[in-house]
């Protein structure tokens, strides 16, 4: 397995995808070895499909998560083992979309208030205010911050994407702020022990999940709700929604669609046809 195991990295690596998702990948291979206790390579098609049976009926996993581990097997057995017909007993299960919470405008600046320690405040302030995944804002740098043109540049995204992003007065005061107070060099929002790795995203979330509990917001969803926020709040302020994809940073503009979704008011200055009919 350890020889597939590095013949299945190398191949992620040569098709770029990024290391979060090489990541689950190897985990979701890792798992199939270890509930039949050999080599995925030596499992047949029917075995196979007896563990996805088993992740739906009896795990009950998610249809995000289980299909993340579908995309995980297809992997290996079409593009590490070279066997391409195993796609077609490797189907996706359909995701029902639900709305989320959105934060209220009064709910981010309650969260951001309730957060005394500067370097995890500002943190929350740069996501919101240029509606950034967690991921992007922890592997901010110095050098990525452009005070002339008020702009962050976003390295290697999502699907390997850079971007630039507003950046406000507001965000860029507290960037200030905070930099005078610790004086950071390379990463913006460093490690706690290790200066010179970005603080772990899983820190990030914490400290956004003990803000929400302090500020006693009760909405659902984890950090990844301001970057919704920042969206949707575009969007209720009737910023351009191509302009709104592009500060995102979505391939399609199908996803930055769903955020219309999430203003429930964006239809009540609308005046019906027939008002302009003299009946």
């Amino acid at each position: 397995m350890s020889t597939l195991r590095e013949k299945m990295k190398q191949e992620m690596v040569l098709v770029g995808l990024a290391e979060s998702t090489q990541t689950i990948y190897l985990n979701a291979i890792t798992q199939l070895r270890d509930y039949y206790n050999k080599s995925p390579k030596e499992l047949s098609e029917q075995e196979v499909k007896a563990y996805l049976l088993y992740l739906k009926q009896e795990k009950k996993l998610a249809p995000n998560t289980y299909n993340t581990q579908i995309y995980g097997l297809r992997f290996f057995y079409c593009i590490t083992l070279r066997k391409p017909l195993f796609k077609i007993n490797l189907s996706t299960t359909k995701v029902t979309y639900k709305l989320p919470d959105i934060l209220s405008t009064q709910d981010v600046e309650q969260i951001i208030k309730s957060v005394i320690h500067i370097k995890y405040r500002t943190l929350l302030v740069v996501i919101y205010g240029s509606g950034l995944r967690v991921s992007e804002a922890v592997n901010l740098k110095v050098y990525d911050i452009d005070s002339d043109r008020m702009t962050l540049h976003i390295r290697c995204a999502k699907g390997g994407k850079d971007r630039y992003v507003i950046l406000s007065p507001v965000v860029y005061s507290a960037l200030r702020d905070y930099w005078k107070a610790c004086q950071f060099k390379d990463y913006v929002f460093p490690g706690k022990n290790n200066t010179n790795k970005p603080l772990s995203t899983h820190r990030a979330s914490q400290i956004f999940k003990d803000a929400k509990v302090k500020a006693n917001i009760k909405k659902s969803g984890g950090i990844h709700s301001l970057r919704h926020a920042f969206a949707t709040h575009l969007l209720e302020s009737g910023a351009d929604i191509f302009a709104i994809k592009s500060l995102l940073g979505h391939v399609s503009i199908q996803s930055t669609v769903r955020y219309l979704d999430f203003v429930p008011n964006r239809h009540q200055n609308l005046i019906s046809p027939i008002d302009r009919l003299k009946l």
